[in-house]
């Protein structure tokens, strides 16, 4: 997505409390609200895009106003759209880019904003061939899901040889399947530095893994004075 030369990359903003969306990943969405139905219906008549951006703490009290967003988010994609016959709305938005909104615009009952969309910094390109930050990431992964029970759903590794064709695609799409809190989810949208959000997963990954260790010794030894 680019900013049309003569005129600055103004697009709808949907606000959501608990959805932090990546570049090069999917969202399924059911739009109900009036509001976001009209912000649809006219995405949907230009450009196709939503910038989806996460709402700040105590968004309750001003919910049906203007709560405060975090100003970095990701624009996506609008696809296989569904009207239903009573005006709600369900699609898959794709992402395409990190944005900041420099500003928000009037005129709407849902919410525009003037956004930069955002460069990735320490991209690399990926293909067939060996890659050592992928290839790194994989490896974590499969040592963290050689300890968790076959029953949890991130045992099944997903397909790795994807049409990726950039470092910062892969690393999104990573990171999405992972239980990441909110916060640390916001945190890594807004890390422009693509090998930086490598070493963020791998601490990650690292971290998940020394705990399960970790319980597996607590189990081990129920009654050591450690635990105490």
């Amino acid at each position: 997505m680019e900013k049309d030369s003569e005129q600055e990359a103004i697009i709808p903003i949907f606000p959501l409390p608990s959805t932090v969306f990546y570049p090069g990943t999917f969202l399924p969405l059911h739009i109900f609200e009036p509001r976001y139905r009209e912000m649809t219906a006219d995405a949907l008549k230009g450009k196709r895009k939503i910038g989806m951006a996460l709402l700040k703490p105590n968004w309750e009290e001003s919910y049906f106003q203007r709560p405060e967003l975090f100003s970095i988010g990701c624009v996506g994609s609008i696809e296989k759209e569904i009207l239903h016959p009573d005006g709600r709305y369900n699609f898959t938005l794709i992402g395409l880019s990190r944005f900041r909104i420099v500003r928000e615009v009037e005129g709407k009952l849902y919410r525009l904003a003037e956004i930069d969309l955002l460069e990735e910094q320490n991209e690399q390109v990926i293909d067939d061939t060996p890659n050592v930050i992928r290839d790194g990431l994989i490896e974590s992964y499969r040592e963290f899901i050689s300890l968790i029970p076959e029953s949890n759903s991130l045992k099944e590794e997903p397909n790795w040889r994807t049409l990726d064709e950039k470092l910062s695609q892969f690393v999104d799409r990573f990171a999405y399947r992972l239980d990441l809190s909110l916060e640390q989810k916001q945190t890594f949208l807004e890390e422009l530095d693509v090998l930086r959000r490598v070493d963020f997963l791998h601490s990650f990954l690292k971290m998940k893994i020394d705990l399960v260790h970790l319980s597996k010794v607590r189990n081990a030894n129920p009654n050591s004075a450690r635990w105490n």
